[in-house]
């Protein structure tokens, strides 16, 4: 039983291997915003532990979204190459749903440098 369920990594880290080498949006979000919240982490030290489960919950957020629309779009591109208006709309709503997750991810890594401010650039008063 248990078995089954690790015979099936094997199928999803091909998946993310294909996207990390053939899809040029999943390896920007990956590397790019990757790079990005590193230099966060960073730059906002020291971080509580909830601090930065949130900021990789963030992450992993915009990384899912993103494996999943990139596979929406090669799934709708194989099954119909020419343009179609609904193809089109199921592809810009999966392309919403990483916008959203970057927005939360901006939202979080605002707040933290929100609640930095006075640490950053000191006390004016």
């Amino acid at each position: 039983m248990i078995s089954r369920y690790f015979n099936r990594f094997p199928h999803a880290i091909r998946g993310i291997t294909y996207a990390t080498k053939n899809d040029f949006g999943y390896r920007t979000q990956l590397y790019g915003i990757g790079l990005f919240v590193i230099i966060i982490l960073f730059v906002l030290a020291p971080l509580s532990a909830s601090e930065v489960l949130f900021t990789l919950l963030a992450y992993t957020l915009v990384l899912i979204t993103e494996l999943q629309n990139s596979a929406l779009e090669v799934a709708l591109d194989r099954l119909h190459p020419e343009l179609h208006d609904a193809i089109g709309v199921s592809k810009d709503m999966a392309a919403g749903a990483v916008l959203i997750a970057g927005v939360f991810l901006l939202v979080v890594v605002g707040t933290l440098l929100y609640s930095r401010l006075d640490v950053i650039f000191g006390s004016f008063s």
